[in-house]
């Protein structure tokens, strides 16, 4: 009764009226008369569980697969409206990574997402990023868990989503850790904590689904938690540096800085990435899966066509490379590139940048005119298909960039054609 009493003050203070066709009353453990009076008092409708308030469910049990299905159905539509559009991979790529990876942060701001949730959302970006589809539609040449690996590991830079969404909800376990002063931290403090140590409390077993989430939760971070700092530091906790901590760290590849290079058209920075993990759908890997017996090579035609014939030695790219090595006046075997552009002996910093856009640029017409040869039987000269590949990075390289060359640095880059 009290809070009834509240409404009118608050209507008189701040303007606002109630609107009783539109409010709810839900209710727990209350005997049905005293229900039954409130009702007839406030003249407020009875609601029942779940409800969704401002987009998400909000529930006192486990939500659901069918609950949580408004958030599937969400990244599906962003999909479909852009079915008719012609992306690229890298074009799709840009898409699963600052849109359908962010759709669900609000939902995992909140709580843990059912995994059954979770997996169907990588299923419909993974399904996207390899055929612009958001249902099965061909089997992917790079397996899931590689793409949502960090670049500098080889991966593509997509979060895995049930590590971010635990990252996400870190935030909670890092206020109880540190002791801030909110009010949902006093509120857990009075009915679940009753004041004891964070660190070693364990979840009751007669509490709500989602505080035993946070408490599974806090588990993962446990060991990261020095007293009231973050890993011992007088740093406070964020998302990023929770999911850096949570997921399992791999050994970074020397190819990171040719493959990711600023200059790069991102379609041939795609294409790099997926001839480095040898993943292209070449010949003799088609032959390995049981969907061809013919392997030989569609450019020099002799020899088998694998990832190392087709870009280091084929007649075609051997003759690519030595006209490209002739304009950037570099010699070295094509093979230990990414090992010298990581030392960077030799050259500045905007040269190894035009060198490595250059060769990634090379592996990308290599590819593009191996599958001309396959559909159309024609084969590019090689030094026309060189041509094309610096003079679209010197394009990209005025586009991105206004600052004034040094002397040097003009006569290399006039010298280039």
């Amino acid at each position: 009764m009290w809070l009834l009493r509240g409404f009118p003050a608050f209507s008189a203070s701040s303007g606002l009226c109630l609107n009783k066709t539109k409010t709810d009353i839900y209710f727990n453990g209350m005997p049905g008369t005293t229900m039954a009076n409130i009702l007839q008092v406030s003249s407020f409708r009875k609601g029942t569980l779940p409800f969704r308030y401002l987009g998400v469910p909000i529930s006192s049990k486990k939500l659901s697969k069918n609950e949580c299905s408004k958030l599937t159905e969400r990244i599906v539509a962003k999909i479909r409206s852009w079915g008719t559009r012609h992306l690229s991979y890298a074009g799709r790529l840009v898409l699963v990574n600052s849109v359908l990876t962010t759709i669900h942060t609000y939902w995992a701001n909140i709580f843990l997402i059912p995994n059954g949730i979770m997996n169907k959302i990588d299923s419909i970006c993974r399904n996207f990023l390899w055929s612009g589809k958001d249902s099965y539609a061909r089997a992917p040449n790079v397996n899931w868990k590689t793409c949502c690996t960090p670049k500098e590991e080889g991966g593509l830079g997509i979060k895995n989503l049930k590590e971010w969404n635990k990252a996400l909800l870190g935030k909670y376990t890092w206020w109880l850790a540190a002791k801030k002063d909110h009010l949902w931290v006093r509120w857990v403090n009075h009915v679940y904590m009753k004041s004891g140590d964070w660190h070693d409390y364990t979840a009751p077993l007669d509490c709500s689904w989602s505080w035993k989430k946070i408490i599974q939760v806090k588990e993962s971070f446990k060991a990261a938690y020095v007293g009231s700092q973050w890993l011992n530091q007088n740093k406070p906790y964020t998302v990023d540096a929770g999911y850096q901590w949570i997921r399992s760290p791999a050994t970074k590849v020397q190819w990171r800085y040719t493959c990711w290079n600023s200059l790069n058209i991102p379609k041939t920075s795609f294409i790099y990435w997926a001839s480095k993990l040898e993943r292209l759908l070449i010949r003799d890997r088609i032959a390995r899966m049981g969907f061809g017996q013919e392997t030989t090579c569609y450019l020099c035609e002799d020899g088998t066509e694998t990832h190392h014939h087709l870009f280091y030695e084929c007649e075609f790219s051997k003759q690519c490379i030595s006209i490209l090595q002739q304009r950037l006046c570099i010699k070295f075997p094509p093979q230990s590139f990414d090992q010298w552009c990581a030392s960077g002996r030799g050259k500045s910093k905007l040269q190894r940048k035009v060198i490595s856009a250059c060769v990634v640029g090379l592996a990308y017409e290599i590819w593009h005119a191996r599958n001309i040869a396959r559909l159309q039987q024609q084969v590019c000269r090689p030094d026309i298909l060189v041509c094309r590949i610096v003079t679209n990075v010197k394009h990209r390289w005025s586009k991105n960039n206004h600052s004034t060359l040094q002397q040097r640095h003009k006569v290399w880059m006039d010298n280039l054609g």
